[in-house]
């Protein structure tokens, strides 16, 4: 949901005035934040702070000095780009390191910025729901701090989970704040677990700080001491084209100014010089000259003992545009039921936030409706690549059209063929990354096509000889028993290994514990404002009926019920009724036991983690049922004969009853 000041400005006087929650303009998150700091007692008119706590905070930073060693050059790119605070803080939101170009800032650092003190805000949002957030304007409940706009995303460290903050005061945040924040995280991880010969490898070259430059908006520039250009992000390349056809720090940026002389201005121009300063760039063969506004000039020192020089520009409205401009923003991305706090899925959460910043394939397996497309765009948006997010349904296409929709074709290919040709899903997955949907339902001489196009890393549109290089990052999902496929000569054993570098296996909806009821308060807010029908929170009666149905449609399935209810209620609280005639029978039912989370500390492979967890499942529907194979299956959502492989193949020992007719 887009941040609109006005109707969040609405919704927050309504609240504080008249206690009455309106929740259309609001994210489900803000919504449930304004209710706690409700219950609280917090006067959303105080502009009380606590002062930071001085023994605290020195025992503390004694404490992280490693990590804040780590952090402070990604600190000081982020002061940089955003001209505003860059602050860490531990899993008790207590910030023990501050960054700011103010001269004094006496706010949060030194104290422990949790929503029962200071209200929601994005560090206390991100604390509670333990996600990348972002807070804007008059989404604050406490009006003192409604100017402000921050971001805050959590950085798993072995010893415990802390937070990476950006914070401004005055201005609204660009949109593409929160994704730099969580490449920002990564790249802070990443420096705190190197040795010192790879600290100083990952140093050595400015390009490590790509996956936070080439999502800013802004064009950025980083030279050296002598103003020998290092990195440039995609706007930064429409000045400093051909840079990267010399070796590392090869060319000057003085080769691009109109006045070379101008090269000493930007480097000794310091980042509290009054006003934007004008430099010219010189024109080519593609573009006009170019005059831009030197917004921000900062110097930053590594440990390494190599300075970089950021120089941030304004581009002018009518300047050529990037390519592929960043399609990031969790904030704004509608596949927002990413949203779980069980142990299953926040092993799920953990997986996705280690291996998103690498480019190898990955093999989502999870059943119907589980979420395998809403885990491979969370894979894409925290990613940091730029280029799009391109699903394409492997067995929803005809096998005939399979080929030209994945490769494209060249005019006149074949008849019916478009005059123009057309280009194909890897080639329009350029740069971002391509998912695979229902992979199992490939027929098996595409299957062949795709593994050497995997291997060679190149495609060749039907209709031509010339191959293309592509650079798109493959993720694959099938709901199908992959081994069991491979059994049966479905699908090529060589495919999956080059497909799954990683594998995910996604949990029952029923494995989730305490998710179902997440999911349903997120779908009953966030549906009630798409259907324009007032909501309120589930009553406990509901919520008891939802933790007891089985789910074996799985998130789907809650969703759709959930939209079906709110409707059937007409406006009016859910109650019971509301919801369909096989979920009410549950009503009296014991709630399923969940499946125990195995930890990846178990030293169990995936393989037999999943097993575990569908050996357990299956004998805790068999007691419930006492004995029933036949109601075992449909509270699974699987055939009795599929129901029947997986005891034998589980090794399961079983008496089955006779049916009591019931």
């Amino acid at each position: 949901m887009e941040y609109n000041g006005k109707e969040v400005l609405s919704a927050w006087k309504k609240f504080v005035n008249e206690n009455i929650l309106d929740a259309t303009h609001l994210r489900p998150e803000i919504a449930r934040s304004w209710l706690r700091c409700k219950e609280y007692g917090l006067d959303p008119w105080s502009s009380n702070f606590d002062k930071a706590d001085e023994i605290t905070l020195a025992a503390r930073r004694k404490r992280y000095h490693k990590l804040m060693k780590a952090a402070e050059p990604v600190l000081q790119y982020l002061v940089t780009l955003f001209n505003c605070n860059a602050s860490l803080a531990d899993s008790e939101g207590f910030v023990f390191e501050l960054l700011t170009p103010l001269s004094v800032y006496s706010r949060t650092l030194g104290t422990y910025v949790v929503e029962r003190y200071t209200g929601d805000g994005n560090l206390p949002l991100a604390l509670i729901e333990q996600k990348p957030m972002r807070v804007d304007g008059f989404e604050h409940y406490r009006a003192v701090s409604q100017n402000y706009s921050g971001v805050s995303a959590p950085v798993e460290m072995p010893d415990m989970r802390y937070f990476l903050n950006i914070n401004d005061p005055f201005l609204s945040l660009p949109p593409e704040a929160l994704d730099i924040c969580v490449a920002a995280g990564r790249l802070w991880k990443e420096l705190y677990l190197a040795d010192r010969q790879t600290l100083f490898s990952h140093l050595a070259s400015a390009t490590f700080f790509d996956p936070i430059l080439r999502i800013a908006q802004l064009a950025v520039i980083v030279v050296d001491q002598d103003g020998m250009i290092l990195t440039a992000n995609e706007a930064g390349k429409l000045v400093v084209s051909g840079y990267e056809s010399y070796h590392y720090a090869g060319q000057s940026l003085a080769e691009y100014l109109k006045d070379r002389s101008v090269l000493c201005t930007l480097l000794n121009t310091s980042q509290s010089a009054e006003g934007p300063i004008e430099v010219s760039f010189k024109g080519n063969r593609r573009r006009k000259r170019l005059d831009l506004h030197l917004l921000r000039s900062r110097t930053i020192q590594l440990q390494n003992g190599i300075s970089h020089h950021l120089l941030i520009f304004d581009l002018p409205d009518d300047a050529p545009q990037t390519a592929e401009p960043p399609v990031l923003g969790r904030h704004q991305d509608t596949s927002a039921d990413y949203v779980g706090a069980s142990p299953a899925w926040r092993n799920v959460d953990s997986i996705v936030r280690k291996i998103a910043g690498h480019k190898s394939n990955v093999l989502i397996l999870g059943a119907t409706g589980t979420g395998k497309e809403v885990v491979a765009r969370a894979i894409h948006r925290l990613s940091g690549r730029k280029g799009e997010f391109v699903p394409i349904n492997c067995g929803a296409i005809p096998r005939d059209l399979l080929s030209s929709e994945l490769f494209g074709y060249e005019g006149g290919a074949f008849t019916g063929a478009r005059i123009s040709g057309a280009v194909g899903k890897f080639e329009y997955a350029n740069g971002g990354t391509l998912f695979l949907d229902e992979i199992g339902e490939m027929p098996v001489d595409m299957q062949v096509t795709l593994l050497r196009v995997l291997q060679e890393q190149t495609i060749t549109r039907i209709g031509s000889n010339k191959p293309i290089r592509f650079d798109a990052r493959i993720v694959a999902a099938t709901n199908q028993d992959i081994e069991q496929l491979i059994q049966e000569k479905k699908f090529r054993s060589d495919l999956r290994y080059r497909l799954s570098v990683i594998e995910i296996q996604l949990p029952l909806l029923r494995e989730r514990g305490e998710d179902v009821i997440l999911l349903a308060q997120y779908f009953n807010e966030l549906l009630g404002a798409s259907l324009s029908i007032p909501t309120a929170p589930l009553s406990p009666e509901v919520q008891q009926l939802l933790s007891r149905y089985s789910w074996p449609g799985n998130v789907r399935e809650l969703k759709n019920v959930m939209e079906k209810a709110l409707i059937m209620a007409g406006g009016k609280p859910l109650t019971v009724e509301a919801f369909p005639a096989h979920i009410q029978s549950c009503a009296g039912a014991q709630p399923l036991p969940v499946a125990e989370a195995v930890l990846e500390e178990s030293g169990l492979t995936p393989k037999q983690q999943r097993e575990q967890r569908e050996k357990k499942l299956i004998t805790t529907l068999i007691e419930k049922h006492r004995g029933n194979l036949t109601r075992v299956a449909k509270d699974m959502g699987v055939s009795r004969n599929t129901l029947y492989r997986k005891i034998y193949k589980l090794g399961i020992q079983i008496k089955v009853l006779a049916d009591d007719g019931q």
